[in-house]
């Protein structure tokens, strides 16, 4: 898939380029981080993005590694990053989280992301093929592993960056008190305004989260309000995603004005 500034290949993965991926690599907080860490990087676009969003002030400083189970992924997550303008800032290996854990690193990363598995081992509908049900479940990579690992892997302002059904919402909380860190900015997303969000983005640091689940229905969502589209006071929209959604009540819409304003440094 052709983006402006790379393309990906995504032909030997077992999760292609979605909707999810290109949110969060949109919405991640990138100001200031030198090093970055994407878990379970698959094709490599989360990382590509992060790394475009980067370089956009002129600083090749940072440094992004990408890390994959699947040693076919991270083999072609490889040959996009040697194929984009960032290829020495970018660098992809076979290895689990758990290993990586293993070789050190700790408390080296300003940002981490993963767009985690998302069906629960046991639950739901079982994809089909061995390679796209590792991709999927969270047999291997669950969501305290992830979060677990954050909380030795993170610099002491550094933060973690998911992509979860709101389903998970709970799962998520009881994973960032066991690891001792906090929701610290989310956004609720939907695919039309008339139904209820389907994804949750959320920011992870080190704190408290406040220990509330939110329950949403498309009647539950509140519209935004006169102030502008994003509920700023001057209606401005930041491509940073600082000031996107982050109160419960509040989403994104996928195909909305908003959803093209932070995709469309990327989006041909």
């Amino acid at each position: 898939m052709r983006f402006k500034q790379f393309s990906v290949d995504d032909s030997r993965c077992a999760m292609k380029v979605g909707t999810d991926g290109i949110l969060l690599g949109a919405w991640v907080s990138c100001e200031g981080a030198g090093k970055l860490l994407d878990i379970g990087t698959g094709s490599g676009l989360i990382a590509l993005m992060a790394a475009q969003r980067c370089a956009a002030g002129g600083d090749r400083r940072f440094h992004i590694t990408a890390i994959d189970i699947d040693a076919e992924a991270a083999g072609q997550a490889a040959e996009n990053f040697a194929a984009s303008p960032w290829a020495e800032q970018l660098s992809a290996l076979p290895m689990s989280l758990a290993d990586f854990v293993a070789a050190g690193h700790a408390g080296q990363f300003d940002v981490i992301v993963c767009n985690p598995p998302y069906y629960i081992t046991g639950k739901s509908i079982i994809p089909a093929g061995a390679q796209r049900t590792a991709a999927r479940r969270d047999a291997d990579l669950s969501l305290d592993d992830v979060l677990e690992a954050a909380a030795t892997l993170l610099a002491p302002s550094g933060r973690l960056a998911l992509i979860l059904p709101t389903a998970r919402e709970a799962d998520l909380l009881a994973a960032c008190e066991k690891a001792g860190l906090g929701i610290v900015r989310r956004c609720l997303v939907r695919t039309t305004p008339r139904k209820a969000p389907s994804r949750l983005l959320v920011e992870i640091s080190w704190g408290r989260s406040s220990g509330t689940v939110g329950t949403y229905t498309a009647e539950s969502i509140q519209e935004p309000d006169s102030r502008g589209r994003s509920g700023t006071s001057d209606g401005t929209y930041p491509k940073t995603g600082r000031d996107l959604p982050q109160d419960g009540k509040e989403y994104l819409t996928i195909g909305s004005e908003e959803f093209k304003t932070l995709t469309g440094d990327f989006y041909l």
